[in-house]
């Protein structure tokens, strides 16, 4: 650990290359705190700031990233919380869904938060405080066609914050869970569909780390549980 870094605040961030990783990483940088990123991907993050670091995990290899999340940990041992972003996205009927494509969805939108947040919480207890972050999904909130999977995925993931909340809640961990609509960005890049051109068919990146960063500054005995944010007008583009 670097000298003086056990006085700043100490967030790690699953999923950090990401549209909604790398902006929230951004956000806590700006705002005073040191991130841990973790990506499957090199960090466009790197070099911006003394108070980043980033580790290269792959999440989709669950066994695998159990034992270099391990590591992190030990490398790093004042941690305050976490922030999941990490997200992948597989949309069609049922039948046309390969088991390998399921088991990767389940593995990075949920079993990642598991893994790491069983991991996370007993050093969160032993200071008796920290903040656990998940960013969800509105197909959390309600499933739609050639959605079945992400939309499972998504709404397990709800299901686990609610149950972490109240096992952690009387070691002054905070758990909040954040159900964004249609984000502009990166996730769209290999799909056949994206959202409208308007700025009102779509939440910005930006918008979602703003909540982040006031999540992350809440004062002790305030609770935010869940945050929906939706857009203005949902218009789906086909291409």
């Amino acid at each position: 650990m670097k000298k003086g870094w056990e006085k700043i605040k100490t967030l790690i961030v699953i999923g950090s290359t990401g549209s909604v990783g790398e902006a929230v990483s951004r956000k806590l940088l700006k705002d005073g705190f040191r991130v841990i990123g973790v990506g499957r991907k090199l960090s466009r993050l790197k070099g911006l700031s003394n108070k980043y670091i980033h580790y290269k995990i792959d999440f989709e290899k669950v066994t695998q990233s159990e034992k270099e999340f391990v590591r992190l940990l030990k490398e790093n041992l004042e941690i305050s919380g976490l922030v999941h972003c990490a997200g992948i996205g597989e949309f069609d009927n049922i039948e046309n869904m390969s088991l390998p494509t399921i088991k990767k969805l389940i593995n990075v939108n949920l079993l990642s938060a598991i893994v790491v947040t069983k991991l996370l919480v007993p050093k969160l207890k032993s200071i008796n405080e920290g903040s656990l972050v998940y960013i969800g999904s509105e197909a959390g909130l309600k499933g739609s066609k050639k959605g079945s999977v992400y939309s499972a995925s998504k709404f397990a993931l709800r299901g686990f914050a609610q149950s972490i909340r109240d096992e952690t809640a009387k070691n002054n961990i905070s758990v909040t869970i954040v159900n964004p609509g249609m984000i502009r960005g990166r996730f769209f890049d290999d799909k056949n569909f994206r959202p409208g051109n308007s700025e009102d068919n779509a939440i910005k990146p930006s918008d979602v780390a703003k909540l982040v960063g006031f999540i992350a500054k809440e004062r002790k005995g305030m609770i935010l549980d869940e945050i929906n944010l939706s857009q203005t007008k949902k218009v789906i583009e086909f291409l």
